[in-house]
C-alpha cells in the first residue's frame, strides 16, 4: 500500500473518468478504517513499484477530510450506506487541477 497527499489523491480522481475514493470502516465497532482509490468498475486502483510490484493506492482520512473541506470532493449519497462513504471529484476540484496544468 502507499499513501497518498490530497492534492495528489484529488489529481488520481479526476484523472480519469469515473474514478472515486472509497473510506470502509467496521460498522460494528466504527474502526478499521481505511480509504482506497476505486477505478470506475470498482476495482482498486492499481500501481505498479520500480521491481515490476502491483501495490494499491490509499489515502489517509486527513487528506479526503482535507479535500472536502476545501470542496473538492462530495459525498455520493445515491451510494450510502453502513461502513462505508464514497467520495468522488466536485467541479470545483476537476477546475483546480485543471489550473495546476495550466501553470
Amino acid at each position: 500500500m502507499r499513501e497518498m497527499l490530497s492534492s495528489d489523491l484529488l489529481q488520481d480522481l479526476v484523472a480519469v473518468e469515473g474514478r472515486y475514493s472509497q473510506w470502509e470502516w467496521d460498522p460494528r465497532t466504527l474502526q478499521n478504517d481505511y480509504i482506497t482509490l476505486r477505478e470506475a468498475s470498482g476495482d482498486p486502483v492499481v500501481r505498479r513499484d520500480e521491481s515490476g510490484r502491483e501495490f494499491s493506492l490509499r489515502t489517509n482520512r486527513d487528506a479526503v477530510q482535507r479535500l472536502i473541506s476545501e470542496h473538492s470532493v462530495h459525498e455520493d449519497e445515491s451510494r450510502r450506506a453502513p461502513g462505508f462513504r464514497i467520495y468522488r471529484p466536485t467541479e470545483e476540484g476537476s477546475s483546480r487541477c485543471d489550473l495546476r496544468k495550466a501553470s
